[in-house]
């Protein structure tokens, strides 16, 4: 049975309608705000995808392009996060422990898929440390949490995990900040029209037209600009500033990552996933706030919204190891946590009895180096000669897993509690679905990290 956008309405009828009984099941977020919930048992080299519902006694197969999003029933798998990220050739994120690395596959072992050997020339870098950092909030949740200011409600509405502006409006929201942090949130907005967003942070909450030390970042018509706002002296000091027009951002959806280095008095800023500039506050008075304010100056009927606002630690060391540049690209470059280099030729990674070690012979040095695994923040790949990094074939979706990595599909298969993917680097892959979270569309949600 094929569904496009024109029968999802009638469907959706038949939902409110009582005629569908309890389904413990998976959602799909479709185009146009529609949504549905079912199993999702199978996603085709074209894009399409098979959906089980109490909806239809037959399979329903939604055209390619319909679905955006999959947001996984299976609650996410409660262990210890993988001590390491590898990073592929074509941007793909895989949290995993390392086993083993010698000169033509890296060995590890990943919560969701186990063991994966990747060939070598498929790895772009490994972080090491825990990618995933304490979570100090996720939403929103509802519109109450975002009302520090009982006056705070005017032309605000809640719905779809999303804080959605119909009119000039502002909620704002205390969070226990610490001194360095990660700000992420999406923006969207109508087509055809011009977004206006503000969002202040590390802010005091002060009221209107107080002058005060914070931040904030405003996006419409003319760009994207960052400022900062002193208590003291000239007023507002522009920190960046992009002539970036909001249609030239696909889908009028922008997602925006702030990380935030106090302590440095340093800010880094990371617009769907490529790092757009590394700046220093000028004013000495560090704004110290733990303050969140989402402001929207649009006219009346022009709707736009503020979803996936996330706020956690900073790990600053590995995320200016990775934006920093690396070196000689044909070499292999190794960073340890205390902020030592080496270029030169990664050997081999292996366990002794004591713990994993890194064995690299420096372009500089006699004697091959070994490194504990605890001592190294960061390795990048070098490329050989006359090799060419392999192209990216083309792929449907993005899976995101439960540790905060994700990877590039051309097909799903979903039977029981397994998936089986196909990858373009690493071939089928075997997953446990507790570790697969979500699945969108890969045009509209480009990878959310810096890129070497």
């Amino acid at each position: 049975m094929w569904i496009s956008n024109n029968a999802i309405f009638g469907l959706l009828l038949l939902m409110a309608s009582g005629h569908v009984g309890e389904l413990r099941a998976d959602d799909l977020a479709l185009n146009g705000g529609a949504s549905l919930t079912g199993s999702v048992r199978l996603i085709t080299k074209e894009g399409e995808v098979e959906l089980v519902s109490e909806l239809s006694p037959a399979p329903l197969v939604l055209k390619k392009g319909v679905v955006q999003k999959v947001t996984f029933s299976t609650p996410e798998v409660s262990s210890k996060p993988p001590s390491a990220v590898v990073e592929l050739t074509n941007g793909d994120l895989l949290p995993a422990t390392l086993e083993a690395l010698d000169d033509q596959n890296l060995t590890v072992v990943s919560p969701a898929a186990g063991r994966v050997v990747i060939a070598r020339a498929h790895v772009q870098s490994l972080q090491l440390g825990s990618p995933q950092l304490p979570m100090i909030y996720t939403g929103p949740r509802s519109l109450d949490e975002w009302t520090h200011n009982p006056d705070e409600t005017k032309n605000w509405e809640f719905a779809n995990d999303a804080l959605i502006a119909t009119g000039q409006a502002r909620a704002s929201k205390l969070v226990a900040l610490p001194e360095q942090f990660v700000l992420q949130f999406v923006l969207k907005w109508q087509a055809k029209q011009n977004p206006n967003f503000q969002v202040f942070f590390a802010d005091p909450l002060k009221p209107q037209g107080v002058f005060c030390d914070r931040y904030y970042l405003q996006f419409g018509g003319a760009g994207l600009e960052i400022k900062r706002e002193a208590s003291k002296g000239k007023r507002y000091h522009t920190l960046i500033q992009l002539n970036r027009i909001p249609n030239q951002y696909a889908d009028h959806v922008l997602t925006v990552q702030l990380r935030v280095n106090r302590k440095a008095a340093r800010m880094q800023l990371v617009l769907n996933g490529d790092i757009e500039g590394e700046f220093v506050d000028p004013i000495a008075s560090v704004p110290n706030g733990s303050g969140i304010a989402l402001v929207c100056n649009t006219p009346n009927g022009s709707p736009q919204e503020i979803s996936q606002i996330e706020i956690s630690e900073l790990d600053d060391l590995k995320n200016r190891h990775h934006a920093e540049e690396r070196g000689d690209p044909k070499i292999d470059s190794l960073i340890s946590r205390e902020d030592d280099r080496w270029g030169g030729h990664l050997i081999d990674i292996h366990k002794t009895d004591a713990s994993t070690v890194f064995r690299f012979k420096s372009d500089f040095q006699s004697e091959m180096i070994e490194i504990p695994l605890v001592d190294v923040s960061t390795v990048f790949f070098g490329l050989k000669q006359g090799d060419a990094p392999p192209p990216a074939p083309a792929h449907s979706f993005v899976l995101r897993l439960c540790d905060k990595g994700f990877l590039s599909v051309s097909a799903c298969q979903f039977v029981g509690d397994d998936v089986l993917a196909d990858h373009p680097l690493l071939g089928r892959i075997h997953f446990s679905r507790q570790g697969v979270v979500a699945m969108e569309q890969s045009a509209s949600h480009p990878p959310t990290r810096p890129k070497p």
